[in-house]
């Protein structure tokens, strides 16, 4: 059962060095992080080249204060918590990690009483912010609406409206005051996304709903949602809008703008690989929504073919970026609670190698990768990174460690020259890659289909 803290003091999860030669060294952490061991350059604490039992990297450990997480990322001689040997394991206070000549104990800080989370029978209020009061929705729920304009019955969907099924029909809805929701439109690493009409106005929209991984307090869930709302501001023709988000009971939900169409993901599912041009295409479109998200100082995050949403307008095709930095602000807090190996919903094999060691400072540079990880897959199908059929906290190693398969290897038609754009863009050397987004759109821009 998830935790809720009712305290404001700030916990830590400290990992102390009690053997081998960095003894005494500690590491302390205060937020949703990463923290790899090994002796490749990319690890956090890195071990003499001599050890023979590490590996270059050869485990990590997900924090989120109070939960903390191992990962032996394909580990050759393997890591041990308590003298067992493990894969993975959620750790708790007092617990001691070998590898090789190496021991640590994990130690929880500051850790207040914790309690079991209400269960309420009806969506829970917020008090709500004091730039936001005049948006306050009826007692049963709080509303954090960004002033945005009224968009169309024409925005953006995740995926067509099928006929509603029987087991669509069967389906339990949730309850979101203020939204009259008529079906589900797909699921996603995040959350659950519904049709609904707002009742205030009768205009249609996706409204996206999470339920927190752990239970927070409602300051914790006031903090999200305010970070979140600055999202809103984000306004641009190739990114959908953010509307309005709040809590009904134990979800978050976001209201978003809503088009029909389908996504680059399904369209990969049904055609793959696509045409050059085509992929080439709905790319640049996306650059072209990055490059002027970047200049407004926001950072995406989750690039990927489920996150390029699909429509036409007279005749041409349309791609929108969708869930516009929600990963990284609903993965900064400790609400998220531990997620390298939960539900990425694809997010993974799209995912740069600063993502992983430097999890809450995700630059620009991070969705240039993400974004010709995605073309990578739409021109080929495949993934640059060969997994095989590596589990995901291998994948995380390769990821660090293994450079792409070239893209011509996967498909020979695709040009020299995009091949080489392609290979820049997947650099595992951020400084390496393009100087902006709109630079990388601006050499592939040849290779799209023409108008």
């Amino acid at each position: 059962m998830p935790l809720v803290v009712d305290s404001e003091e700030a916990m830590k999860i400290v990992l102390e060095v009690v053997e081998g030669p960095h003894r005494g060294q500690e590491f302390t952490f205060d937020g949703h992080d990463n923290f790899i061991v090994g002796r490749a350059r990319c690890a956090h604490f890195r071990l003499p080249k001599k050890d023979p039992y590490f590996s270059r990297v050869h485990f990590m450990v997900e924090v989120n204060p109070p939960r903390c997480r191992l990962v032996d990322m394909g580990s050759t001689n393997g890591t041990r918590v308590n003298d067992r040997r493990v894969q993975t394991a959620d750790l708790s206070d007092g617990d001691v990690i070998r590898g090789g000549d190496t021991v640590l104990r994990v130690s929880v800080v500051d850790a207040p009483p914790v309690s079991p989370p209400p269960l309420p029978s009806r969506p829970s209020a917020l008090a709500p912010l004091p730039e936001q009061q005049k948006h306050a929705a009826p007692e049963t729920t709080k509303t954090y609406e960004p002033k945005l304009p009224e968009v169309s019955e024409d925005s953006f969907a995740p995926e067509p409206a099928p006929a509603r099924s029987s087991i669509d029909a069967d389906e339990h809805l949730p309850d979101i005051p203020g939204y009259h929701i008529d079906r589900r439109l797909g699921q996603g690493g995040m959350g659950v996304v519904y049709l609904a009409r707002r009742d205030r106005d009768g205009s249609t929209v996706a409204l996206k709903t999470i339920r927190p991984a752990v239970g927070g307090t409602g300051r914790e869930v006031q903090r999200f949602l305010r970070e979140a709302a600055i999202l809103g501001k984000l306004q641009h023709p190739g990114i959908v809008a953010f509307h309005e988000m709040g809590q009904a009971g134990e979800l978050l939900y976001f209201a978003m703008e809503y088009v029909p169409g389908t996504d680059a993901a399904r369209l990969l599912a049904q055609h793959a690989p696509l045409p050059i041009g085509r992929a080439v295409n709905l790319i640049c479109q996306a650059l072209e929504a990055l490059h002027f998200a970047h200049e407004q100082g926001f950072v995406h995050r989750d690039v990927k073919p489920a996150n390029l949403l699909i429509t036409e307008h007279e005749g041409r095709e349309i791609c929108k970026l969708a869930d516009f930095g929600l990963a990284r602000v609903y993965h900064s807090t400790s609400l998220s609670g531990l997620t390298m190996m939960g539900d990425t919903g694809g997010t993974l094999p799209y995912m740069p190698p600063e993502q992983i060691t430097n999890y809450r400072e995700a630059k620009p540079a991070a969705d240039q990768y993400s974004t010709a990880a995605t073309l990578y897959r739409l021109l080929t199908g495949h993934y640059p990174i060969d997994f095989g059929d590596a589990p995901k906290e291998q994948q995380l190693g390769r990821i660090l460690m293994d450079k792409p398969v070239p893209v011509q290897n996967r498909r020979a038609d695709v040009p020299v020259p995009l091949a080489m754009a392609i290979e820049r863009g997947l650099s595992n050397d951020p400084e390496s890659r393009y100087p902006s987004a709109g630079v990388f759109r601006e050499v592939l821009l040849p290779f799209r289909e023409p108008r």
